[in-house]
């Protein structure tokens, strides 16, 4: 709905976006499919959609707007010109926009890559479109493209093309993960290879391989996922090593305790060292409870300074603790100013003497 009567509209080639200018001289954008509107340009004398593209070309005053990539209007080339837009004119290999200048006529050049990144993207053809991208220098345009297909190639699984966008971006950890995903693929490939040398290679989809499987998994930060990955082929080392290097040694010593690894007491030992060497009495205290190790536990939240975690264990599982820790904890609810916590305590071990 639009207040303002409209002059000019237009839709695009895939009609899935609607230009339109009201008499206003505002320039809008409809995005059919998400029923979304947004304000181009405010002021707006030329319009017009590349012929056989998705490219906009608009005039402001001054300026001559041209739109690479529609799918994130805000970013926008402008170039200076003297006079008024009278044509686009494309041949191929080359697209020109007209302007007339009063005493003579001017062609544009616009940059053709641009343009034919747009139409390969159109039918998906995502290894033109990186080829193309490769020619052009960085800009905030051509960044704005390199994400568009960095995010459209992980969808779809195209993983080679996408490592190649996220070392364009300069995304360091992203190329070199794709990178690992990209190199298991060849070898899963290769042992395919060796092992049946009679198969057809083109129906072995190598990125189904439990490697690669589990690597994307880490990719998309879909962690159980990969652990489950790994466990389904018996890998438990394996799944372990990357909790490990996640930095989550729980997780690792939990995967450890559900397989009955032999080295599970060993590395429990190792993590809680670990964890009191570094000041996290109560992760170490919470890996005692899960243990059933109540006194422990209890003893670990009081050194942390976390009493009322310790409260919570006596009463949690009904613990008679010796009467100095009850004691300790009690005095150290009272020291960190939690009164009424501390009553509880009192009367649930009906100590209420000291409650009154």
């Amino acid at each position: 709905h639009h207040n303002t009567k409209v002059d000019w509209l237009e839709l695009n080639k895939r009609a899935n976006k609607l230009l339109f200018r009201d008499k206003g001289r505002c320039l809008y954008l409809y995005d059919v499919p998400s029923h979304e509107r947004k304000t181009l340009l405010n002021y707006c004398s030329y319009v017009q959609w590349v012929p056989d593209s998705d490219v906009v070309v608009a005039q402001n005053r001054g300026d001559l707007c041209v739109w690479y990539s529609i799918d994130t209007p805000d970013r926008v080339a402008i170039v200076q010109i003297k006079g008024e837009v009278e044509d686009i004119e494309r041949v191929p290999g080359r697209t020109e926009v007209i302007v007339d200048e009063g005493s003579n006529t001017v062609a544009y050049a616009l940059d053709e890559a641009l343009i034919e990144f747009g139409s390969a993207m159109e039918v998906q053809d995502y290894e033109r479109a990186c080829s193309l991208l490769e020619q052009i220098a960085l800009t905030p345009e051509t960044e704005a493209m390199w994400q568009n297909l960095s995010r459209l190639t992980l969808e779809e699984g195209k993983y080679l093309i996408a490592e190649r966008c996220f070392a364009a971006l300069g995304d360091v950890s992203k190329a070199r993960a794709l990178n690992t995903i990209n190199d298991l693929a060849d070898k899963a490939k290769e042992d395919y290879a060796r092992a049946y040398p009679q198969a057809d290679l083109s129906q072995y989809d190598a990125y189904s391989h439990y490697t690669v499987k589990a690597n994307i998994a880490i990719l998309n930060r879909e962690y159980k996922k990969a652990e489950q990955v790994l466990l389904d082929q018996g890998k438990v080392e394996d799944a372990m090593a990357m909790w490990e290097e996640l930095h989550q040694p729980d997780q690792s010593i939990a995967v450890a305790e559900s397989k009955n690894h032999p080295d599970v007491e060993q590395l429990k030992q190792r993590y809680l060292q670990w964890l009191l060497e570094n000041n996290q009495e109560e992760k170490a205290a919470e890996m005692k409870e899960r243990e059933r190790l109540y006194q422990e536990a209890i003893n670990l939240y009081l050194q942390g300074g976390l009493p009322a975690r310790a409260a919570q264990v006596v009463n949690r599982y009904n613990i008679t603790a010796q009467p100095q820790i009850l004691e300790a904890i009690a005095s150290a609810l009272l020291k960190a100013g939690m009164y009424e916590k501390a009553g509880d305590f009192f009367e649930k071990l009906e100590l209420n003497e000291r409650a009154d």
